[in-house]
Order: C-alpha cells, then structure tokens, then sequence
C-alpha cells in the first residue's frame, strides 16, 4: 500500500475533506483527502524511518494536499541542516497553497539561523508566491526574538506583492 492509499484509507475523513476544502480556495477540492494535521505528523515521523521516504521525496510533484503536507513534514525529520535546505529548496517551487506553505518548518534551521537569513532574502525576491511566503514565514518564526535586527523589519517591508496570501504574511509579520 502507498502513503497515498494508505492515508485515504485510513486517516481521511470526508467531513473534514469538506472543511479543509473550503479553507483553501485556490486549489481544487478533490485535491483534498481531509487528514487531519497531527495524524499527518505522526505518520511521516514512522514513514520517515522507512525506506519509502526516499522515492517519496524524489517522487515531486505530489496531487493531494495531504501527499505535500507529508512531504513537508518528512524534510522537517532531516537532521543534516544541508539536506533539509536541499529538500527544502527542491520542494519550494511545488507549493501551491498557504495550509502547505505554514507547515514546512525543519526544526534543524533554529541551529543554522546566520545561514537561513541569506536564504530567507533570496525566498523573498522570489517570483513564486508560496516561496516569498516561505521567506516571510521563516522570517517571522526565526528573528522576532534573541536573534531579530532592525534591518530585518526594512527586509520583510522591502516585499511588494498584489497576492493576498505574501501581504497576508507580512502583515502578520508586523
């Protein structure tokens, strides 16, 4: 069985495939299986272990919301800061929607933020919605603490954008 049957079979729920459908507009509810976020979560940490995960992550792009959210979440499991930037920057260019683009966060960037930083100003220039999105999401969850400057509040502004979902970011930003 695949990730994909796997999760319509077991994790999907046609109540919540409703819902979640309706929460992002911009892609097509049959796109949508309806698995909820910390199942999704769960099974990429045990998939992650297998030897599936591999070809899963060669295997862009993906149909479903939930096949994108799996492959997000097992670049989150990357340990080697490389290897999660690789994937990450592999992935970016097949975001097609907000609920995939806020949940991609590897945890091993907390450890590499002077790197990240020229990441993020290269995201943000991007032509691609979801990656600007990314850059400002990253942006916001990595320097609006111990390590925020002043000139990064000059970098998220320097961001002109007419898509509602980057001005939508950065005034979350602010």
């Amino acid at each position: 069985m695949t990730a994909t049957e796997y999760a319509r079979a077991e994790l999907a729920e046609p109540k919540l495939q409703e819902f979640t459908a309706k929460l992002i507009p911009n892609i097509d509810s049959q796109r949508v299986m309806g698995v909820r976020t910390p199942k999704l979560r769960a099974f990429a940490k045990a998939f992650a272990k297998t030897d599936m995960a591999e070809p899963y992550l060669n295997g862009l792009p993906h149909y479903y919301l939930e096949e994108n959210g799996l492959h997000a979440f097992l670049i989150e499991n990357i340990k080697d800061y490389d290897g999660a930037m690789a994937r990450t920057e592999e992935f970016l260019p097949y975001i097609d929607n907000w609920a995939t683009c806020d949940s991609l966060s590897p945890k091993v960037f907390k450890k590499h933020r002077p790197e990240l930083i020229e990441r993020i100003k290269t995201w943000i220039t991007s032509e691609r919605t979801y990656t600007v999105r990314y850059g400002l999401g990253m942006l916001m969850e990595h320097f609006l603490d111990e390590d925020f400057q002043p000139e990064q509040l000059d970098l998220a502004a320097s961001v002109v954008s007419g898509e509602y979902y980057v001005n939508m970011m950065q005034a979350w930003y602010f």
